[in-house]
C-alpha cells in the first residue's frame, strides 16, 4: 500500500495499545455522560497547549470534510504558508493523518513524538482515547514544526469531537450535512446540523457550504445569529485549469468552499505554485488497466453524489461494485442510490472491527434488485475478482482500503 510498511505502522500503534480508541466505541465517547471537552485541556496542558501558538481552520460536516480540508491546506502552501493538516481516518497508513506542508511526515518523526508524548501520558496517569491523544499529538508536532497554520478535520459531529476544545480558530466551515452516525448524533437532520453547528465561535467567521437539507442550514445559520458571527458561502472562483478535467462534481463544489476560506482570511493563492493534494479514496483513480476506482461514501448523500460522478466521468462503463457498509450505517439508503448505477456487486466485509451490516446489505440488495453475482465474506486477494473489468471499491474507507491493499 502507498506509503505504507508494517513495521513502522506496528511500532507507532504498540506505543498506545493501552489506550481505548475512540474510533472502536465511539458512542461511550460521545455521551456525554461520559464524555467532556473538559478533559481534552490537562491532556492539551501535558503537551504545553501546542494550539495557543497555532492558527487554526476547523472543518465540520458530514461529506467532504477531508477533501475540503486537503485541498484548503494545499492552497494555504501555495501562499507560502507552512501548514499542518489533521484529519481521519485513514486508507493505508497512520501518516495520512499527520500531514506538514502536504506531506506525510516520516515514520521515524511520528514513532519519536508519539514516544514522548506517551511517556508523558503514563507519567500523568491520564486516560484519554486514542483519537483524543491524536488530536493533541498532531497540535504539538505542528507547534515544535514552527508552523503557521493547521486544518484541522473533526472526527464525529463537532461539539463533542475532541477537536472542539480550540477555543479561537481562525475560520470554521462546515461542509454538507446529511443523515450519519445517527445513534451518536441525533436521528434527526436537525440534531445532526446541531451537533456540526457545535464548533461555530464568537468572533469566528463560518464558511457554509451549500446544504442538501435546508432545515440543517436553518439550524446552522441560527446559531450563527445568535453568536453574531458572519456568514460566507462558496462561489465559483476556480482559475480554468487548476483542477483536472476528470474531477468530480462533488470535489468541485469542496475546492470552491477552500477557495472561499482563503478569501475571507484575506489571503491570495499562487497558482504558479499550488499543487492539488492526492486525495485517497475519494473518486480516486487508483489503476487503468482494469480501471479501478475507490470511493469511501457511507451513506445516502455520499452515494448519490458518487453516482452521478461516475455516471458523468464514465458513460457507458459496465462496473463490478465491490460493496462492503458497516454496521450501523444507511445501508437501504446507499442501496438505493446505487440503483442508478448499471453495474453487477460483488459483497463484502469491510476490513475493520466495527462490525459488518453484510447480512442486511444482502438482504436490501435483493429487495432492490442489484445484480449481486457473488458474496465473499474474507476478500483479500486479485484473484477473487474477475479480470479485465471495471471495478469500484466502496461503501466504507475500511471497503475501499480493500482496492488499495489489492490493486496500490
Amino acid at each position: 500500500m502507498r506509503g505504507y510498511r508494517e513495521d513502522a505502522e506496528r511500532a507507532f500503534f504498540s506505543l498506545f495499545q493501552h489506550y481505548y480508541d475512540l474510533e472502536k466505541d465511539a458512542g461511550r465517547q460521545h455521551d456525554p455522560a461520559n464524555y467532556s471537552l473538559a478533559r481534552m485541556l490537562p491532556l492539551a496542558a501535558l503537551a504545553g497547549n501546542p494550539e495557543a501558538s497555532l492558527k487554526v481552520i476547523h472543518v465540520a460536516g458530514t461529506k467532504g470534510k477531508g477533501s475540503t480540508s486537503h485541498y484548503i491546506s494545499s492552497l494555504l502552501s501555495s501562499c507560502g504558508e507552512r501548514v499542518g493538516l489533521f484529519t481521519s481516518p485513514h486508507l493505508a497508513t497512520v501518516r495520512e493523518r499527520f500531514q506538514i506542508d502536504n506531506q506525510l511526515i516520516s515514520y521515524e518523526k511520528l514513532t519519536a513524538a508519539g514516544q514522548d508524548f506517551c511517556e508523558k501520558l503514563v507519567a500523568a496517569g491520564l486516560e484519554p482515547s486514542l483519537f483524543e491523544i491524536f488530536t493533541v499529538l498532531a497540535l504539538n508536532i505542528f507547534a515544535e514544526g514552527g508552523l503557521d497554520w493547521v486544518v484541522l478535520e473533526t472526527g464525529i459531529g463537532g461539539r463533542l469531537d475532541a477537536s472542539n476544545y480550540i477555543s479561537a480558530p481562525q475560520c470554521t466551515v462546515i461542509t454538507p450535512v446529511s443523515y450519519d452516525h445517527q445513534a451518536l448524533l441525533g436521528s434527526s437532520i436537525e440534531a445532526i446540523a446541531g451537533e456540526k453547528a457545535g464548533i461555530l465561535k464568537a468572533g469566528c467567521p463560518l464558511v457554509l457550504a451549500e446544504q442538501p437539507f435546508p432545515a440543517a442550514e436553518e439550524v446552522i445559520l441560527a446559531r450563527a445569529r445568535r453568536l453574531e458571527i458572519p456568514v460566507y458561502r462558496p462561489e465559483n472562483l476556480t482559475p480554468e485549469g487548476m483542477l483536472p478535467a476528470g474531477c468530480a462534481p462533488f470535489l468541485r463544489s469542496n475546492f470552491a468552499v477552500a477557495l472561499r476560506v482563503l478569501e475571507v482570511l484575506g489571503l491570495h493563492p499562487d497558482w504558479g505554485r499550488f499543487r492539488l493534494p492526492e486525495l485517497r479514496a475519494r473518486c480516486e483513480t487508483i489503476c487503468r488497466e482494469p480501471l479501478v476506482v475507490l470511493d469511501a461514501a457511507h451513506n445516502a448523500d455520499s452515494m448519490q453524489k458518487l453516482v452521478a460522478a461516475l455516471l458523468e466521468l464514465y458513460p457507458g462503463i459496465h462496473f463490478t461494485v465491490i460493496l462492503g457498509i458497516v454496521q450501523g450505517k444507511d445501508v437501504a439508503g446507499m442501496v438505493a442510490a446505487l440503483k442508478k448505477l448499471d453495474a453487477d456487486y460483488i459483497l463484502t466485509n469491510p476490513h475493520t472491527g466495527k462490525g459488518s451490516a453484510l447480512k442486511e446489505l444482502q438482504t436490501r440488495a435483493a429487495e432492490a434488485g442489484l445484480r449481486v453475482t457473488e458474496v465473499i465474506e474474507n476478500l483479500q486477494e486479485k484473484r477473487q475478482l474477475p479480470e479485465k473489468t471495471p471495478l469500484l471499491f466502496t461503501g466504507s474507507f475500511f471497503t475501499a482500503s480493500i482496492g488499495e491493499e489489492i490493486f496500490s
